[in-house]
């Protein structure tokens, strides 16, 4: 995973969103303060989210990892 300072990241905004859909490869912005945050492509984030939400019910992932298993 590729990483950049805010700094960076304003200078290249283009080039570096530009580059996370091209590589699907996440990019990590670090801010001044230290913190982090990840820039995605929005169909890994939804794809993520979705995949959370199927898991979030044991009953749901268990019928999940029964059809994973059968198939």
């Amino acid at each position: 995973m590729h990483a950049v300072t805010l700094k960076e990241a304003k200078l290249h905004l283009e080039r570096l969103l530009t580059q996370v859909l091209e590589d699907a490869e996440p990019t990590i912005v670090v801010l001044e303060n230290g913190q982090q945050v990840v820039v995605v492509p929005l169909d890994d984030y939804t794809a993520w989210q979705e995949t959370r939400y199927l898991l979030a019910s044991p009953a749901n992932a268990a019928h999940l990892r029964q059809s994973i298993t059968e198939a």
